[in-house]
């Protein structure tokens, strides 16, 4: 299951025709809505777990592809009333309703793929229908929703510190539930040494990694080629534990074989151009052809040249309103700047944007 579309409107933030592939590179100057934008998947994230109250005021619509190549639209508006409540609800299947929630009479028709026949369901207003109905063979686009929404984990790359557990970041995007030494301890001898070959490949001289059981808490260990004793891992430089955490993070995904969703705020925040450079392009390279959706935003100068610009969305802000350009929506804009010559981070930095767009009107 796949994010593929994103709207959402609420009184002080809207959010226009966030399309996503599954790698996606979101570039936006500063104060124009890369962070809010990954907080808005969040948000949905955490309202459809139920780690978050409805009381946004918000309205959604949200599009996802489903391991039938099946796109799954899902609609619903919510109120800040007693607590937060659902005021509009609806689903459909390829243009098809196969759920919607009349407000007023408190109901809700959602079609039973065992029967084939409508069922009438009365949720408590303060719920979604996902909520209180997981029947995995009566209504599988509920479920598939669900399972959706829980296999999404989330960080802010500057934030992932040697110091604490990635759970402890006082950042309210991270979704994460496990600390690093402990994802390492779950995975086999070979996906250890693709970590220590990535490792290496971005400029470090490592020969061993591993993890050691303390009173309280799990330690890992690196050692490197030139220096007689392995360190833990709180005393590793910042860049060099957060390209540790990330590589460890995205294997121990790849190695469950499940179908997952990652966030990365400020991707490659604090490297150096080589590494910063070399760490995107492997993180890439490793979520293609898998069942990871990769969802990071930048405006690195050293990332973006190094992204190829069909992963894009490039953020635009009028107001309270974040529009958003890229290869889907704007074909023959990228088209054209790929025919300038220019390096990638010419189409964010100059003012072919603007010049393009001033033809057009």
């Amino acid at each position: 299951m796949k994010l593929t579309n994103l709207t959402y409107l609420d009184p002080y933030w809207e959010l226009s025709n966030l399309k996503l592939s599954n790698l996606n590179l979101i570039v936006a100057k500063n104060a124009t809505g890369k962070s809010r934008t990954l907080l808005t998947i969040d948000l949905l994230i955490k309202m459809i777990t139920q780690k978050k109250n409805l009381n946004w005021g918000s309205k959604w619509t949200i599009d996802f592809l489903n391991h039938q190549n099946q796109k799954i639209t899902f609609e619903f508006a919510t109120k800040y009333q007693d607590g937060g409540i659902v005021t509009a609800e609806k689903i459909s299947i390829d243009g098809g309703q196969v759920l919607f929630r009349h407000h007023k009479q408190g109901d809700v028709v959602l079609k039973n793929f065992v029967t084939q026949k409508n069922d009438t369901i009365y949720p408590p207003n303060n719920k979604l229908t996902l909520h209180v109905n997981r029947d995995v063979r009566k209504y599988p686009y509920l479920e598939d929703i669900s399972n959706w929404a829980e296999q999404c984990y989330g960080f802010k790359f500057g934030n992932i510190s040697p110091y604490s557990k990635l759970n402890e970041q006082e950042y309210d995007l991270l979704t994460a539930v496990e600390d690093i030494p402990n994802l390492f301890r779950a995975l086999k001898k070979e996906s250890i040494t693709k970590i220590i070959t990535d490792f290496n490949s971005l400029g470090y001289d490592v020969i061993e990694i591993n993890a050691q059981d303390k009173i309280e808490y799990s330690i890992l260990y690196v050692k490197e080629k030139q220096l007689n004793k392995a360190l833990p891992h709180y005393k590793l430089s910042q860049g060099m534990f957060r390209t540790l955490a990330i590589l460890v993070y995205v294997e121990y995904l790849i190695s469950r074989k499940k179908p997952a969703m990652i966030t990365i705020d400020d991707f490659c925040e604090g490297l150096d151009y080589d590494r910063a450079r070399k760490l995107g392009s492997l993180i890439f390279e490793k979520c293609e052809n898998t069942d990871i959706q990769l969802v990071v935003t930048s405006n690195d100068s050293f990332l973006m040249d190094t992204i190829d610009i069909k992963y894009w969305n490039i953020l635009q802000r009028n107001g309270k309103v974040i529009t958003c350009l890229n290869q889907q929506n704007s074909p023959n804009l990228f088209k054209k700047f790929r025919m300038t010559g220019l390096s990638n981070f010419d189409l964010f930095s100059s003012d072919f944007l603007l010049q393009t767009q001033n033809e057009t009107k």
